[in-house]
Formats: structure tokens, sequence, C-alpha cells
């Protein structure tokens, strides 16, 4: 996901009767909004106006149960005012209600909204629920009403890149950055836009933004991402290692973590998932639409997915976060250290079939207009014995990558930031770790569920395409179709690192990668070897 956000609430949508109230929310005196909001209500519960001032009021005290509620009543009195669907939509993505918020959104769409604020957080919207083609035409409709904000050049430009126009992409990015010369996540955003040449890179003008900056560690650490993968770029690997290392060495002591915290979760998976707890779980849901691709980040799932989504029976919903929620939910785990092998136990001992139609029900209304979607959440591989159990008609496909390079990408890959789910990639060995950790979770998976994961190689894609191709398709049930060779041309939008590198054909450039920085990598590489894997496969 990138960083696109919502932008702040302005007073200039209030209505005339709680103009003051509007103007207090902008000033951030909240309580004093509140109170006049409340008086209007006692006059007039059906005071359209102060139900949405309200919801305002909520939402920014984060209480998003209570906002959407609120948003709810206000389209109830008066349905035709966009500007309560589209913070109604965005309250929704806050509680992870997506379908809801698409619909809001839509919604909000069809009272044809002309104020710039209400149309950008329509495209945020729809950028979060993954309609990155409806965001972009929402983003260029609010820039053509206000051309001078940074922010809004910004998410049009994200859209662009989503949905596979990267010169349009570009030429937005560099607009919001001739807006605002400090939009420091536009400035790296740049770098990634296409691969820079001697000639031709913005190298200079990284450094010397970098040199003794003064900004944030968040926003400095953006920049050196952009400035290692411009070295990459031009082949001078030690200088990209050796910015990445350092930068990510101090954002890894700004953040609490430690690989202890993964092992938790991966600690309890093995603990709780027997020979027995399988043969004793009930049934699950009978559905045979979804198809899993999970595997390590960085390691051709996206290619996996594009392929096997130019079928025409199937439909991409991209990186779907519906199982692994419904999972921690139920299991009421909070975070990995909370994920006790005693709540999983609970867990498979309860009814997985609802967990399985829960699910579904969570991916509509995106899908089931095709036999088969694809849910590309690489993560999902911790959850590969919820899901077998849960949709036993599912399938699953493990994609796999040299460890080297799966170590490599993932530590030269600058993640959310803010997602703990990536923590581990700041220490190039606690990827090797977090690696062994997959890689044994993998096989404890393979000998409870036989012959129900395909793994693939990225490596053997790469090589042997067609081949490939074929048993990807076979193993889904599809009959063969041609374009799924040329997936390159599959116009759908791409919300992952590799939106660029899936709109081209096969490349082989990215094979042994790692061979590049091998110096640098000899502490992984003997990891790798003391514990008995195989780096050179």
């Amino acid at each position: 996901m990138s960083d696109i956000t919502f932008s702040d609430q302005p007073d200039t949508i209030a209505r005339p009767a709680i103009q003051e109230a509007a103007r207090l929310v902008a000033a951030g005196k909240l309580k004093d909004a509140q109170r006049i909001c409340g008086q209007e209500l006692i006059k007039n519960p059906n005071n359209d106006g102060a139900l949405y001032w309200s919801g305002i009021i909520a939402a920014e005290c984060q209480q998003h149960p209570a906002a959407a509620t609120l948003f709810g009543k206000a389209i109830e009195i008066n349905p035709a005012v966009p500007e309560y669907h589209a913070n109604l939509g965005r309250s929704l993505i806050k509680l992870k209600q997506t379908s809801e918020a698409k619909k809001a959104a839509d919604a909000a769409m069809t009272f044809a909204p002309d104020d710039p604020l209400t149309l950008d957080t329509i495209g945020v919207i729809y950028s979060f629920t993954g309609y990155h083609d409806l965001a972009a035409e929402a983003f260029k409709r609010v820039v053509e009403i206000e051309p001078n904000k940074d922010s809004y050049w910004y998410n049009l430009g994200a859209s662009l890149k989503f949905a596979g126009n990267f010169d349009a992409a570009e030429a937005a990015y560099t607009r919001a950055i001739k807006l605002n010369p400090q939009l420091n996540k536009a400035i790296s955003a740049l770098s990634h836009m296409r691969r820079q040449t001697a000639d031709s890179n913005h190298i200079d003008a990284l450094r010397t933004r970098l040199t003794h900056y003064q900004g944030s560690l968040q926003d400095e650490t953006r920049l050196t991402f952009a400035l290692a993968k411009e070295y990459d770029d031009i082949g001078q690997y030690s200088e990209a290692y050796t910015a990445i290392s350092d930068v990510s060495k101090r954002w890894r002591q700004s953040i609490s973590y430690a690989i202890e915290d993964d092992q938790c979760i991966f600690d309890a998976l093995q603990e709780a998932f027997t020979a027995e707890t399988v043969e004793n779980a009930r049934p699950g849901f009978d559905s045979q639409e979804p198809v899993f691709i999970v595997g390590m980040p960085r390691t051709g799932t996206t290619l996996t997915e594009r392929i096997i989504s130019s079928h025409s029976a199937v439909y991409s919903a991209g990186e779907l976060n519906k199982m692994g929620m419904l999972i921690r939910v139920a299991a009421q785990a909070k975070g990995n250290p909370d994920f006790k092998p005693a709540m999983i136990q609970s867990l498979l001992a309860s009814d997985l079939g609802k967990l399985g139609e829960k699910y579904i029900e969570a991916t509509r209304p995106a899908t089931g207009h095709t036999p088969h979607f694809i849910d590309k959440m690489p993560l999902n591989f911790l959850y590969v014995g919820f899901i077998l159990l849960a949709l036993p008609n599912a399938k699953i496909i493990a994609v796999r990558r040299n460890p080297m390079d799966t170590c490599l990408s993932n530590f030269r890959q600058l993640f959310s930031l803010t997602s703990a789910y990536y923590a581990y990639s700041y220490d190039i060995l606690d990827c090797g770790r977090y690696y062994l950790m997959f890689d044994r979770l993998m096989k404890r998976w393979n000998s409870l569920f036989p012959s129900r994961i395909l793994e693939v190689n990225y490596e053997d894609i790469v090589e042997r395409q067609e081949a490939k191709t074929r048993e990807l398709l076979a193993y889904c049930g599809l009959d063969w179709e041609e374009q799924c060779l040329h997936f390159e041309q599959n116009e759908s939008p791409v919300a992952t690192a590799s939106s660029a590198q899936v709109r081209k054909p096969i490349y082989r450039t990215a094979l042994a990668r790692w061979k590049n920085y091998e110096q640098e990598l000899q502490p992984l590489a003997n990891f790798f070897r003391e514990h008995d894997i195989n780096i050179d496969a």
C-alpha cells in the first residue's frame, strides 16, 4: 500500500446552522464543537448537519464505530449529501469494513461531488479497497478543481502507478514536488518509477538532500532507500548496501521489535497444529472460489498472481488481510506474542466452516463474479493450516525463491514503516532467521496436508515459463488459455512493490541478484550454511 492518506477536514463544507461548530473543529476545539452540536440536536434530533459534525468529532477522537453510526443517521435524513457518504466510507476503512466502505464511496460519487476534499476522500477509499482506476479518476477531478495542493497530486501519482500508467504517475509526482519541494514521499517515489541510468538519475539530488538531514527519521529512511535503489540501478552495489544498512539500523533501534516477537507465532503454530488436531477438526465451508498465493514477500508472488489472473475464469482480489484478521479476532490475539497455542487449539476445535464462510463473505462484493478469485497476501503462509481446514477446496500456491535472493529482496524493500509484519526486514540476519522459520513452517504444512499445496520456484517460472504456467493452471483446475503467457498485458491494477516489474514480460536479471552483494552477504550465507539451507539451488 502507498502513503495515500486522508486529508484533514476543513471548515468549508459545514452547513450554515453549525458553521461555528465546523470552525471549532478546524481549530481543534472538539469539546466546544460537540457542545454546539449537542445543543442543535436537542432542538432538532433530525438535524443532519449536527449529526454529521458529531460524526466528524467522533472520527477525530478515533471513535470510528460511533462516527459511522452518526454518519449513517445523517444519511438517513439527507441521503443526497456526498460528504456524508464519503466520511462514512472513511470511518468504515478504519473499521476494516472495506466492502461497505467501497459502497459508501460509490454512493458519494452518484451525487457528483465538486468539493475537492470530498473527492480526495473518495479517492483514498477507492485506493484502500483496491479500486485504483476509480481512485485515479477521483483524484483527476480533484486536481482539476484544486490544482495547487501537493497532497492531491501525490495521491493521483500513487493511484496512476498502481493502475500501470507510469508516465502520468511520474508527471503527477513531479507536479507535487514542484508545489512542495519538501514532499519526501514524492521525491522517493520518483526513484521507483523507472530503472535509473548513469546518465539519468536523482543520485546527486538525493545525496545533497540527505547531507546533514534535519527531517524525521521516517522521511530520511524513505529517501535513503530511494538512493540505494538508484545506486543498485547503476551498479554501485556496495554504496547501496551501506546506505540501507546504516539507516535500517537506526530505524530498527527506534521501534520496539525483536525477532522473538515473530518467533512466538511460529512456535505457537508448530505446537498447536498436529496430526490429531487436523484429524479432529470439524468440516469446513464448501467453496471452490479462493486461490491463495503465499510465500515470503518479494519472491515472485505477484508474478504468479498475474499469470493466473490473466485467465478469464479468475479475478485478482489483491492482497487481502481478511483471513488473518478473522483468525486473530477469533483467537482474541492482537499481536504475535498474544498468539498462544491454547488459543489456536481452541480455534481449531470451533466451527471452522463458519470461519471459511465469513472469509468468503468478507471478500464480497469484489469477488463472486468469476468462478475463482486470488488472494495474494504473502503472509497468509502463516495461516495455511487454518485455510485448508476452513476452506477444504481452496487452492494454496506457495512461491519459493533462492533464500539469499529472498532475504536480500526483503532487506532492500522498504515496506510500510508502521507495519509490525515486516519489522524483521531491517536486519539482514533477522531476514535469514525469519526465512528459517518460514521454511520450517512450510514443511509442517506439507506434512500435515500432503498434496494439498503446490510449491513453485520463482526461478523455474522465469526459466520455464510455459511449462510452469501449465502446471499452475492445471493445479487450479483451469483450462489452458494462451493469454496467461502474456501476463504483462493484464491491465488490472497492481498495488504491490512489483507494480512496475509485472507490466513487463519475463526477465532474468533478478536471478541470483545476491551475487552482486556477495561480499556484504557473507554473514547471511554462513548463517544459512550453519542451518543446512542450500543457497546455490
